[in-house]
């Protein structure tokens, strides 16, 4: 079902809140298609649009696929999207003024959830290797000030990575992430991501796998100043974006269930900074450079290897974190007896 961008946002208690980041982007592009500042031809691509628009480039991604489902926008062969209507593609630098964005049209703002998801979730993926947690709704919607559907919102999706979970009592829980649970889920991701890379990487644009491996050559450049933000981009890079394109969906949806390890990685980086994921990187960019070469069934067994290696290392990590001080969460993590 294809998002409308007429229909007022309207919570189920009956309080509107503002459209999501993605929705504005869409209806700011479709009118710069529809006047005619996107003449057909118009190539868009993710990164200069996100630039323009002072966003990540999820919503813009979101809002080109909404267009594209609509019909206003076509999967351009080269990468990523093209203004239907023309015999030929017609590459330009996008400016505000084609996006009307210099004529007093609102920027996009952020929604509720996207505004607070990732200190959100951030909080969460602390709080995961120091015990077991429950989320006090109502005080995680007052200490962000928004409803507490939106809490529920960033909460369901949270689940349906395996972050949270619900209790007997409809409580939501987070952890404990133990040992056992790190080696139960990369045995799952050793098995299941190369086989979504199999099916991913060859449908993907060219354009894509040269922009993750400059960003994995860059990263090795300066390997100890990467922010744990960056070394959060790396990841995604690998593990998330390289086979977002498998066609299979219940494949895609398993796999994102298993990662949930991810969150010890961004939680050692906080505490020990970037020296200690050299390795990994070093192994990110083999995978990606057997992908960039066509070699889909190398790269597979690369990605097979760099899960093994990493499924002791996460171990490793998860031990050390758990002997640091507790650090400080928001008063909407409540610590339950383990």
């Amino acid at each position: 079902m294809t998002h409308d961008p007429s229909a007022p946002p309207v919570e189920s208690d009956g309080a509107a809140r503002p459209a999501p980041l993605y929705a504005a982007v869409e209806r700011t592009l479709e009118t710069a298609i529809e006047s005619g500042r996107l003449p057909p031809g118009t190539v868009l691509t993710e990164g200069p649009l996100a630039r323009l628009f002072g966003s990540s480039r999820t919503p813009v991604r979101t809002a080109m696929a909404e267009l594209a489902a609509r019909g206003r926008l076509e999967r351009f062969s080269g990468r990523g999207f093209v203004v239907p209507g023309a015999d030929a593609p017609r590459r330009a630098a996008l400016t505000p003024a084609m996006l009307g964005l210099d004529q007093g049209a609102p920027e996009p703002q952020p929604g509720a959830a996207e505004r607070i998801a990732r200190e959100f979730e951030g909080s969460v993926a602390r709080a995961l290797p120091f015990g077991l947690f429950r989320v006090h709704e109502q005080a995680a919607a007052d200490h962000y000030d928004v409803s507490r559907n939106v809490i529920r919102e960033l909460l369901s999706r949270l689940q349906e990575r395996g972050l949270v979970q619900k209790n007997p009592r409809s409580h939501w829980m987070i952890g404990p992430l133990t040992a056992r649970d790190v080696a139960h889920y990369f045995a799952i991701r050793e098995k299941l991501e190369p086989l979504a890379l199999t099916e991913s990487a060859p449908r993907l644009p060219g354009g894509a796998l040269a922009d993750m491996l400059e960003r994995v050559i860059a990263a090795q450049d300066e390997p100890d100043d990467l922010p744990p933000p960056v070394i959060e981009e790396l990841e995604n890079d690998l593990h998330v974006r390289l086979l977002a394109a498998s066609p299979n969906p219940h494949l895609l949806r398993m796999i994102r269930q298993s990662q949930i390890a991810l969150a010890v990685n961004r939680v050692f980086a906080e505490f020990v900074g970037s020296r200690p994921f050299g390795l990994a990187m070093g192994e990110h960019r083999i995978v990606l450079e057997f992908m960039a070469r066509g070699s889909w069934s190398a790269g597979a067994d690369a990605m097979a290897e760099h899960m093994r290696l990493s499924a002791e290392r996460t171990r490793r990590r998860l031990m050390a974190v758990s002997v640091f001080p507790q650090p400080d969460l928001p008063g909407y993590l409540i610590r339950e007896n383990d």
